[in-house]
């Protein structure tokens, strides 16, 4: 048989398969939140759309179908923008309320209202506002955010493929932590913010001298409030701060720890107690508006209600119950509602929103 002397013709290696989308997820100015939630929900958002065929691109000067935005940066209503000049769908997540900006950063409370006004002009921008949770789409559902555009909602997920229980974790995770082999280990995930709850969970370590407390996560320095700052540098030598690790460091920590005590005062999600529950740890989380209505206490976690000088000896008193085996074993029922906001899952639904949104893959050559 006689061959062709002409090579075959070869698709761009970044020229998208037909009937697939180019998903811009640009970086700019993103990067700076790597280290936050909104850096893993994006992260687990390009996972879910590569699971579904689609390629993620970061140049917004390169062809794109459909953005994604995530960020309350400045260069965020720009990118809207430079996309609605190129006449393609924008996508723009609420992560972040007023509330959950409060207690955050120093001045954080004062400015805001100012913040608030900033992310109502940056959400109303997209043609399809993704939130969350039910309880950050009623939110942002009210008449002071001015969104006219739908709301979806749609969980960050996790990935209960690398979150999963493993009894080999707890010999690991002392060891690395130069810890005897029977310590009682809790541990915390987050920044080092008055909202996420350090101060409180500075005070109930010192309420329980005899079991180690780990928070894993940091917050710049120059960020942190003065009353943050005394916390942690007056905190008691059995709380400790390993700052912020690894992926894997994180999963055997949730593998190894006894409990998970997320003190948290506000939050639109928490992909966090996601990421505990489908490692099947006990969980002891402060009963905010969020966690009470979407997992009432006794279902999926069990709860401490309130705030004030009191609240630390109230959790330190379940916390210790949850440690003995007091409370009821709640760990599979987490587990199973975990691989409900699977990626896989969370996969569907995106590519749903993208129906409802009108975002159809171009015809190809």
């Amino acid at each position: 048989m006689l061959m062709s002397s002409r090579a075959p013709r070869r698709r761009p290696q970044d020229a998208p398969a037909s009937g697939s989308l180019r998903v811009l997820m640009p970086r700019g100015l993103a990067r700076l939140a790597h280290q936050s939630g909104i850096g893993a929900a994006m992260r687990h958002q390009e996972k879910a759309v590569r699971s579904l065929g689609h390629q993620v691109v970061t140049n917004p000067l390169g062809p794109f179908d459909v953005v994604h935005l995530n960020t309350p940066f400045p260069d965020t209503p720009v990118l809207a923008a430079w996309a609605r000049l190129r006449r393609r769908p924008v996508l723009v997540w609420a992560h972040s309320t007023e509330e959950d900006f409060r207690d955050s950063f120093t001045g954080s409370n004062r400015l805001a209202p100012l913040f608030r006004r900033w992310i109502s002009l940056l959400y109303r921008r997209g043609d399809v506002v993704v939130t969350p949770s039910g309880y950050s789409q009623q939110l942002i559902s009210a008449e002071k955010y001015g969104i006219t555009a739908p709301i979806r909602v749609l969980s960050n997920g996790v990935d209960t493929s690398f979150f999963r229980p493993d009894p080999s974790a707890r010999s690991r995770l002392r060891e690395g932590l130069g810890l005897a082999p029977d310590a009682t280990v809790v541990i915390s995930v987050g920044m080092q913010l008055v909202r996420k709850g350090i101060l409180d969970w500075v005070e109930v370590a010192r309420q329980m001298p005899g079991t180690t407390f780990v928070w894993y996560g940091r917050t710049d320095p120059r960020l942190l409030t003065a009353e943050v700052q005394r916390a942690l540098a007056g905190a008691p030598p059995n709380a400790l701060f390993p700052g912020y690790v690894n992926a894997d460091r994180v999963k055997e920590a949730y593998a190894g720890a006894d409990a998970f005590a997320f003190l948290t005062k506000e939050e639109t999600e928490g992909i966090v107690l996601w990421e505990a529950l489908a490692s099947e740890i006990p969980t002891l989380v402060r009963g905010i508006p969020l966690y009470r209505d979407a997992m009432p206490d006794g279902v999926l976690t069990h709860q401490v209600a309130g705030d004030g000088p009191e609240f630390a000896e109230q959790f330190a008193r379940k916390l210790s119950a949850l440690l003995a085996g007091d409370l009821e074993d709640l760990t599979g029922a987490g587990r199973r509602a975990a691989e409900g906001v699977d990626l896989s899952q969370v996969a569907l639904q995106l590519q749903e929103i993208y129906r409802l949104a009108g975002v159809v893959p171009p015809q190809r050559s």
